[in-house]
């Protein structure tokens, strides 16, 4: 590649080009060129037409309906009593109020067409045990069978781990 011609021929051209090195330097930019180069990252990115006559709206929602019933219980040392709340509610005093309750949003939960639902018992670990059998007496009297216990917040911020 680096000569021209015969041997005993004359060349028109008196300057040999050596090829191999241009060669060499076209592969090292094609490399470098390779290895620099950025593909457009498509991952994550959905383009999305959204109606412009629906969606924007002022008023309060109808009504949030959740997955669960939960009952609040905690221990008051200052009244020595167990403070029950349902939900966001305020705090309920009698066990019929509770009751009422429970079953208000039992017939939200039926109404929206979900059939299953636990009625979570969210107890604080000073509440006696004998008040959360109680509620749960309660719920089994109107035939709420699915009733679960939430677990204690000092676990949920060891990972959910057993105590030491």
């Amino acid at each position: 590649m680096g000569g021209g011609g015969n041997i005993g021929e004359e060349s028109d051209n008196p300057v040999e080009i050596n090829v191999t090195a241009m060669v060499d330097v076209i592969f090292c930019l094609c490399i470098f060129f390779m290895c620099s180069f950025h593909f457009k990252q498509l991952e994550g990115k959905i383009d999305t037409w959204l109606p412009k006559d629906r969606g924007v709206f002022n008023g309060q929602p109808e009504k949030v309906i959740l997955e669960e019933i939960r009952v609040f219980m905690k221990w008051n040392p200052a009244d020595g009593r167990t403070i029950r709340k349902v939900g966001n509610r305020g705090e309920v005093n009698s066990d019929e109020d509770l009751m009422n309750i429970i079953i208000q949003m039992t017939n939200d939960y039926k109404k929206a067409g979900k059939s299953e639902f636990p009625v979570l018992i969210d107890a604080t670990p000073d509440v006696p045990w004998q008040d959360v059998i109680h509620v749960m007496d309660l719920c089994k009297k109107e035939k709420l069978e699915r009733i679960e216990f939430a677990a204690p917040f000092e676990m949920m911020q060891k990972g959910g781990g057993a105590k030491n």
